[in-house]
């Protein structure tokens, strides 16, 4: 079997076949373990620069964006996907948040009520609903009293995920 293989000075242009100065003729069939040790060895490199920019790296960023989105204290840490997904929907609530003529908790409550029929379908999932509860409000400037009213609201909109109330309203 002979295979044809291109020299890399060879014009792009697809338009026009090759012409036979610029082939070579190879009488051994088609190996790919060429390529694949090079390939190995690209991802080895790649993978030393990765853990030598590990400080600024990609998953040090994610770590970084999990500390500011909503989770639950007993929670394993977010995939990738998933931080990416409730990253989503965290950022588009708040977007929404600051929109809005309603104070935060106010805003949320009604959204989850069925009141406010804003874009909340970008942020409106029950996974970042059930988080709600866990936010700290205090941080946010929202008066503690009124937190119980959202964790109802965010629990009885996700039934189906097996928590109870925060223990800080236990």
């Amino acid at each position: 079997m002979q295979h044809q293989y291109l020299h890399h000075t060879e014009c792009l242009d697809s338009s026009t076949p090759p012409s036979p100065s610029l082939s070579t003729n190879m009488s051994h069939p088609y190996n790919p373990a060429p390529y694949k040790i090079q390939r190995q060895q690209t991802n080895v490199r790649e993978r030393k620069r990765m853990m030598r920019s590990a400080p600024n790296g990609i998953n040090s960023a994610f770590d970084e964006l999990r500390v500011h989105v909503p989770t639950f204290p007993y929670e394993k840490r977010l995939s990738k996907i998933d931080t990416l997904r409730l990253a989503i929907a965290y950022i588009a609530l708040l977007r929404e948040v600051l929109e809005a003529d309603y104070d935060p908790l106010t805003y949320v409550e009604k959204c989850l009520r069925g009141e406010i029929k804003a874009d909340r379908a970008h942020w409106n999932t029950s996974d970042l609903t059930a988080r709600l509860s866990w936010i700290n409000w205090e941080n946010l400037g929202v008066h503690p009293g009124r937190r119980t009213i959202l964790t109802s609201l965010a629990l009885g909109s996700s039934e189906s995920l097996a928590c109870g109330p925060p223990p800080h309203l236990i």
